[in-house]
């Protein structure tokens, strides 16, 4: 029997995290409904073949991809396969096309750090998907900080990873929309108590904690309206997985690697995919405890450096240079794709060092790539 929501999650720890989820989903009444799949690395432990088994005999089914499993199952989208690099959570795309090929409904991302709160987990991503006759959220800048909805302590202004930062000096009021008669929730970003998701400039400026979400179950956003999207609590319906590619990084760059930012660039682009159709952002339920696993912030900072770089480039890019314009959505991505490649590696700063535009191409091939391996599943 295929089931609604398909619960995606990489690791290289053992995810114990799932028994928390289990209890949750046993409290909530979803068995039946969910599925899970664990994408393992190369350091993933056996253990997490063991856990999914257990989970799996107590009722929630649960695959365990390891790297064999992986190497195998990707033969059949051998060219995207082999862009996914070993030792990276953009091996999460594999467990995205899987649920995809098993007829989920609801795709939920989330990281090995994020525990489920008391209420409900899948009810707070039930309504991605879903039609909205709310307001929805509208600012002069075209995005808006997620973090103003979080209680912290100490009380500092901070704002999400990836969100510009030649915004973040900027007080920019937002107002409310009427939403189209047609309009549903695409695509929802649940927040976080405990370690909010920040870049690594915000961490090293010092400890910040969340202690409560203080906003309402969903907040809606207008097209316009763009937020950075996390890959640690997100849903994402059907129809947009082609649009939720995990961008493949770790390309070399003088002085380090682009990394950390597949996620972030990937929301973006799903953003700039979703205009013109039905669908929108949210951002609200359900708010996931983030017990950060152990970071080095300048190590993290080496990592994220060349993301915080170009994140406001490429998103000003995205905004007012592509227009997407086919009706599907897996054209829509190749689309993408194409503009990724023919026109945006013309249009890097002058500032950049050509290692830019070259992975500006790749991310464009992986895009179409991406496009063509869940038409596969569609």
């Amino acid at each position: 029997m295929r089931k609604p929501f398909h619960i995606v999650l990489t690791t290289i720890d053992t995810p114990r995290v799932l028994y928390d989820y289990l209890e949750n989903i046993n409290r909530s009444g979803y068995t039946g409904q969910v599925k899970i799949w664990i994408i393992g690395d190369t350091k993933t432990p056996a253990a997490a073949g063991t856990i999914a088994e257990d989970l799996t005999g107590r009722g929630l089914e649960t695959e365990y991809m390891d790297m064999a499993a992986q190497e195998s199952w990707g033969k059949g989208c051998i060219d995207f396969y082999r862009r996914l690099p070993v030792n990276n959570e953009t091996r999460r795309n594999i467990g995205f096309l899987k649920a995809l090929e098993a007829g989920c409904e609801i795709l939920i991302s989330i990281d090995d750090d994020n525990y489920p709160p008391e209420e409900s987990f899948i009810d707070g991503h039930a309504d991605t998907g879903k039609p909205w006759r709310g307001p929805m959220i509208e600012t002069g800048s075209g995005f808006h900080n997620t973090c103003r909805y979080l209680e912290l302590s100490p009380k500092r202004t901070v704002f999400p990873r990836g969100f510009p930062f030649r915004l973040r000096d900027a007080d920019d009021p937002s107002d409310m929309a009427l939403a189209e008669a047609d309009a549903r929730i695409g695509v929802k970003a649940g927040l976080w108590t405990g370690a909010p998701d920040l870049d690594a400039v915000t961490w090293l400026n010092g400890p910040v904690e969340s202690l409560s979400y203080v906003g309402k179950p969903a907040h809606v956003l207008s097209q316009n309206t763009w937020i950075p999207l996390s890959t640690q609590n997100l849903s994402v319906c059907r129809n947009l997985i082609p649009a939720c590619l995990c961008v493949p990084m770790g390309h070399d760059m003088p002085g380090g690697r682009l990394e950390r930012y597949g996620d972030v660039w990937g929301g973006y682009f799903l953003q700039a995919l979703i205009r013109g159709t039905c669908y929108h952002a949210a951002f609200g339920h359900p708010v996931t405890l983030h017990s950060r696993n152990p970071h080095d912030a300048l190590a993290d900072l080496r990592r994220e450096y060349w993301g915080m770089l170009l994140t406001d480039w490429l998103a000003d890019l995205l905004r007012h240079r592509f227009a997407p314009s086919a009706p599907a959505m897996t054209d829509r991505t190749r689309e993408l794709g194409d503009f990724l490649r023919d026109e945006a590696t013309a249009l890097v700063p002058d500032w950049c060092p050509p290692e830019v535009g070259v992975f500006m191409a790749i991310t464009g091939e992986n895009l179409r790539l991406w496009a063509d391996a869940c038409a596969l599943f569609l």
